[in-house]
């Protein structure tokens, strides 16, 4: 049995031990009571068939009601479609590469596989879009390196390695700190020495217009001499 969420493609796949509508509603109320009911339920094996696992649910759970769907819901009939040829052709690479003849016991896996992957309609995966984020595979998922993930037996292992990790990050900070902090100098010097060449500019124009001043006094010394000579004369 694949049942599957409209809104957000959420499949879950049950075995069966038989297509009775008994069966078939005590497998629903199971999913039914973990993620909650929904108010339509689409069935490809026709209305009579829906009603009977619609009365058997609300025999066994009496404060929920839900109503059959439409014969033919062309949107949902066709992403339920969709949704069995991909899980088949899951099951069937499962069972070839794990050289297991019992299909039953790929469901759970392919469970995980189809609900992790990247739905084109909805733009994220089945799992993110039901639970707000990616699903978690333990350690693998997280952000330790895969060598050292290896290594881990059991919890001191892995205080061990985050305590450590702390530390790493602690001394990257101090080193980037350190960093910024020459930069910093380097820019005060940097800086300063802008400011000892200003003055050291500005001095040297002081020291050419002293020189221009007396030269020009000279100058003028030299031509009333000369014009007082002249007179003199």
């Amino acid at each position: 049995m694949v049942y599957q969420d409209h809104l957000t493609k959420f499949v879950i796949i049950r075995p069966l031990r038989c297509k009775r509508a008994e069966e078939i509603a005590y497998q629903l109320l199971d999913i039914f009571t973990l993620f909650g009911a929904p108010s339509i339920l689409h069935s490809d094996n026709g209305r009579e068939f829906v009603n009977k696992i619609v009365t058997s649910v609300c025999e066994m759970w009496s404060q929920v009601k839900i109503v059959h769907g439409k014969a033919r819901h062309s949107q949902s009939q066709g992403s339920i479609e969709r949704a069995n040829q991909d899980i088949e052709s899951m099951i069937a690479t499962w069972m070839e590469t794990n050289d297991n003849a019992k299909w039953s016991e790929s469901l759970r896996f392919v469970h995980v596989m189809k609900n992790s992957a990247f739905h084109s309609g909805i733009k994220r995966s089945p799992y993110e879009a039901m639970f707000g984020c990616t699903m978690k595979m333990g350690l693998a998922t997280s952000s330790i390196p895969k060598n050292v993930i290896t290594e881990l037996i059991n919890e001191d292992d892995l205080i061990f390695v985050l305590e450590d990790s702390k530390i790493t990050i602690s001394n990257e900070n101090e080193e980037t700190n350190t960093t910024e902090k020459i930069n910093e100098d380097i820019d005060i010097d940097h800086n300063l020495g802008k400011k000892s060449i200003l003055r050291s500019t500005k001095n040297d124009e002081k020291t050419i217009l002293s020189k221009k001043d007396k030269n020009e006094k000279v100058i003028e010394k030299i031509l009333l001499e000369r014009s007082n000579k002249i007179k003199r004369q």
